[in-house]
């Protein structure tokens, strides 16, 4: 019931603000997608100028601007840094008019989310209805960001694993197009001997920045890095109050105050602890509901850049958790709370956006359903061996 009141207001709100924009052309009301305007901009450039003039910041700007025209708003300029296999997916997007290129991005990436978490729902860990109100997929929406096409290549990356090694490691591969959320499945395939889906996922991704290279050329790929150096650089000192929408430990870090190489430390500290954990977990129980849940998890906890919109990942968790309470033990109420907290992060961290407070507590979200992860794991730790010898298992 909550989940259904929620959805229809999410929808609502999308409704109003792409009526009010397209239909009635409501003065200083932005178009959809904020990301998604550089997406569809890179584009524009690419097809008219050059896929490398896409990195010129002048010409992305005026790009953007064009589509505010009549609007009465004004936005900051978006930098492209995106690498070139991302770059060759987004390439015939200007093709379409913007609004028509928006509403198929977000028809896609929503469809193609659905689709590969159909598997997870076989069992009815949740209803339906939860899963399509999730506010990770309509933030993502909201903002245009391709955070749902790498959410079902986690997916399957994920479900796929045990039974089609080869197809994870498609998938797996494929995530080149988002870097900073890949490097935890090579690492899990590695530990897990899960060389067939090693080899896809390296023969995938290097397949992918061949094609980007042949059709883009070498210069593309020398210009991306520098880009990606520039930006890096900026993200480090909050260029565009960037910091407010990075739930991270390293940005919490940076905002109290503490240097770079602490920021840095600490954040490596939690995210190599998260890592190590998954591992021994993805070792102890392959393909379990508990080792997916840490996985999707850690792979939110690695990269020191990471935007809210990105807490769409939390539907893997948070689905793996539900599956798993069904067939062990019993959830707890923290848990429950823990829970509805990372269902609850995407939308609560776009709303605290504009509040003191900001987004970047929800971090602290992540980090407790990691612990809730370890917590179960150690606790069926200590009830197998007693099912093993025929003792009773102890109960709460």
């Amino acid at each position: 019931m909550y989940s259904s009141a929620l959805l229809v207001g999410q929808i609502g709100v999308i409704a109003v603000w792409v009526t009010s924009c397209w239909l009635f052309h409501t003065r200083y009301v932005p178009p959809p997608g904020i990301d998604f305007r550089v997406f569809w901009s890179a584009s524009l450039i690419s097809i008219h100028q050059g896929a490398i003039a896409a990195f010129n910041p002048d010409l992305l700007c005026a790009a953007e601007n064009t589509l505010l025209q009549g609007t009465g708003v004004e936005c900051a300029c978006a930098l492209w840094v995106y690498p070139p296999p991302f770059q060759l997916l987004i390439f015939p997007l200007a093709i379409l008019p913007y609004p028509a290129a928006y509403a198929l991005f977000c028809c896609a990436s929503i469809s193609c989310c659905l689709f590969a978490c159909a598997p997870l729902m076989k069992s009815s860990p949740l209803p339906w209805s939860t899963i399509i109100a999730f506010p990770g997929i309509w933030v993502a929406a909201i903002h245009g960001q391709n955070s749902l096409i790498t959410l079902a290549l986690a997916a399957g990356t994920l479900g796929l694993l045990e039974k089609q090694p080869v197809a994870a490691g498609v998938c797996a591969g494929l995530l080149v197009i988002k870097p900073q959320l890949a490097p935890i499945f090579p690492l899990l395939f590695l530990f897990g001997r899960n060389f067939k889906a090693l080899s896809a996922a390296a023969l995938t991704a290097a397949f992918l920045c061949l094609v980007s290279e042949i059709i883009f050329g070498i210069p593309l790929w020398i210009r991306f890095f520098e880009m990606a150096t520039q930006f890096n650089s900026a993200v480090q000192n909050n260029w565009a109050d960037l910091w407010d929408a990075m739930p991270t430990v390293f940005v919490i870090v940076r905002h109290l105050g503490g240097g770079i190489g602490i920021a840095y430390t600490l954040h490596a500290v939690v995210a190599l602890g998260s890592l190590a954990f998954t591992i021994l977990l993805w070792r102890r129980k392959p393909h379990s509901s508990l080792a997916n849940a840490a996985a999707a998890t850690t792979a939110l906890l690695i990269p020191t850049y990471l935007l809210y919109y990105d807490l769409a990942w939390l539907l893997l968790p948070i689905l793996y958790l539900a599956a798993d309470s069904k067939k062990s033990l019993r959830a707890t109420r923290v848990e429950h709370v823990i829970i509805v907290l990372a269902w609850l992060a995407p939308l609560a961290s776009l709303i605290t956006w504009f509040m003191p407070f900001k987004s970047r507590w929800a971090v602290i979200v992540l980090i407790a359903l990691m612990v809730l992860i370890a917590r179960r794991f150690f606790q069926e730790a200590r009830v197998e061996p007693r099912h093993a010898t025929g003792l009773p298992a102890r109960t709460r």
